[in-house]
């Protein structure tokens, strides 16, 4: 999460207690570590001395536009990197504001002579370097010989440049700025909230020490810190033209129903809209620089979504030089349907992550691996029933719960079987079995194990069944699981569940015709794509 921990009090004090210390830099302990390690030394500061150079008297002059001229008077240490009067002919003045950016990029606290990373007063990572006898400025796009390095004044150090170094946007501050991104930008900045942090407010004692508020957004909580500049992404950066289509598209999807989220009634069109806006975006971003093309076999986004032959996805992009990745404009989004939004559901019977797994009370729902045996289970392990009741009116089912379906989709509903002769190499009877499936319907009404009359009920003794159970089944609703500023509750976000029921009987199991162990690997969904 960014968390943004606004202290008035505190602010005062530690801004106070870092005057203080780098003060001490321009004590003779300064003059000491120094020495020798310069090219010219000066007595004033370093406003003063770069007054004294007229190929600097541009520079100088955004100095006291941005307001650091004051700063660079003060009586710490700082590292200047100034442009010469050529270098910075053709900067645009006026802009006060994105002047302010680029001067940010020249000037960095403490003086820095060796190599190494370094943080501009504009928040951006630089680089300060050497090759043989040359020094180099650089923030990873551009670099820049130093022509006269090691400078010293009395307050610190300044590098005359022949060149400016150009801000650059990191992915979020581009998203800010760009003509043509305005839907990316209103949604993302949407999400950003705003609240009161009463346990940081107060100190171990109980006493109040100052209102703390804590900054968060989705974006950056949930798929990734788009706006440090310590972190590399490549992002795909829908225009509006893009989000639009995009939108249009999948927005059916996402029907939704009435529900209270955060003890906030919202309506089944204002979730609708949310989900699809969230759905537009949730694979935009992927970790590290993605060149186009991205000559790989497949790409994972910080979501967790795998695409395959992923040069499709920048298909007629334009590629954007940032300061913590790329961005690539998108006019149209070329994700397929298949590969971002109505994508397979794979339920493994074996795993209760949602703690919403339910069963009879009469047997025993064990879990075994296929790990040295002749078949294969979806990660190698299912669950068994064992210890089944002795009478036919007992009934033993297990309910697994289906996350993440869609509206207006049509599925293939499978569930597969592991034979009992993976426990038992000379047992090859098949099992006979019931599905009850349990959904809201198209009022809104949550409908609880509707029995559904299958194909075939009977697996194929000896092998693994994948049994069809539902063929082109449509849900009326999405049945997502949603994000939360609070814990989320399963209970209320999983509404689809399938329950599978052992209907062999006693007297059957007796004769050799099934087995009533019934192994279940994995419930599936598959979207039949039209």
């Amino acid at each position: 999460m960014e968390i943004n921990k606004i202290r008035k009090l505190v602010t005062i004090l530690v801004a106070s207690l870092i005057l203080a210390m780098t003060g001490i830099s321009c004590s003779n302990e300064f003059d000491e570590h120094y020495a020798g390690d310069y090219t010219e030394r000066s007595e004033l500061n370093l406003i003063d001395y770069m007054k004294t150079r007229e190929e600097l008297s541009t520079f100088v002059k955004m100095l006291q536009i941005t307001g650091y001229e004051d700063t660079l008077k003060r009586s710490q240490s700082f590292t200047v990197f100034a442009p010469t009067n050529e270098a910075l002919s053709g900067v645009d003045m006026e802009d006060t504001e994105n002047l302010k950016l680029l001067v940010g990029n020249h000037l960095t606290s403490y003086t820095q002579t060796t190599p190494g990373e370094i943080h501009g007063f504009n928040g951006k990572y630089l680089k300060l370097y050497r090759v043989g006898a040359k020094y180099y400025y650089s923030n990873l796009r551009h670099d820049i010989e130093i022509t006269e390095p090691n400078l010293l004044t009395k307050n610190g150090i300044v590098h005359i440049t022949d060149q400016y170094l150009p801000y650059i946007p990191n992915i979020w501050e581009y998203i800010q700025q760009a003509s043509g991104l305005d839907s990316l930008r209103s949604y993302i900045n949407s999400l950003t909230t705003v609240y009161f942090d009463k346990e940081s407010s107060y100190d171990d004692n109980g006493i109040f020490v100052d209102s703390v508020f804590v900054q968060s957004n989705r974006v950056l909580n949930s798929l990734g810190l788009i706006n440090s500049e310590k972190n590399i992404y490549t992002a795909i950066l829908p225009t509006n033209e893009a989000w639009n289509t995009t939108y249009d598209k999948i927005f059916p999807f996402f029907k939704s129903t009435d529900k209270v989220v955060d003890g906030i009634m919202q309506n089944g069109i204002s979730r609708q809209i949310t989900k699809t806006k969230w759905a537009i975006i949730q694979d935009f971003l992927f970790n590290g620089y993605v060149e186009s093309p991205t000559n790989k076999d497949s790409l994972i986004s910080t979501s967790g979504n795998v695409y395959h032959s992923p040069d499709y996805l920048f298909a007629a992009t334009e590629q954007q030089s940032l300061s913590n990745g790329y961005g690539y404009i998108a006019d149209a989004m070329n994700n397929k349907l298949e590969d971002s939004w109505v994508r397979t559901i794979s339920v493994e019977a074996e795993n209760n992550s949602y703690s919403l797994r339910t069963k009879s009370d009469n047997y025993n729902l064990n879990t075994y691996g296929t790990l040295g045996t002749t078949f294969q289970a979806s990660n190698n392990y299912y669950v068994r029933f064992e210890n089944l009741p002795a009478s036919d009116y007992s009934y033993a089912w297990a309910r697994f719960p289906i996350p993440n379906t869609l509206a207006n989709v049509k599925y293939n509903i499978y569930c597969v079987f592991v034979p009992i002769t993976a426990i038992d190499t000379a047992d090859t009877r098949p099992y006979k079995l019931k599905f009850y499936l349990s959904y809201v319907d198209s009022l809104g009404k949550k409908i609880i194990d509707k029995a559904i009359t299958v194909p075939n009920n009977v697996t194929n003794g000896g092998e693994i069944t994948k049994l069809l159970i539902a063929e082109n089944y449509e849900f009326s609703y999405a049945d997502l699981i949603e994000y939360s500023n609070t814990s989320i509750n399963y209970k209320d976000n999983i509404n689809v569940f399938l329950k599978v029921e052992n209907a062999a009987t006693i007297k059957e199991e007796r004769r050799g015709t099934y087995s009533r162990n019934v192994a279940i690997d994995r419930i599936i969904l598959e979207p039949v794509m039209q």
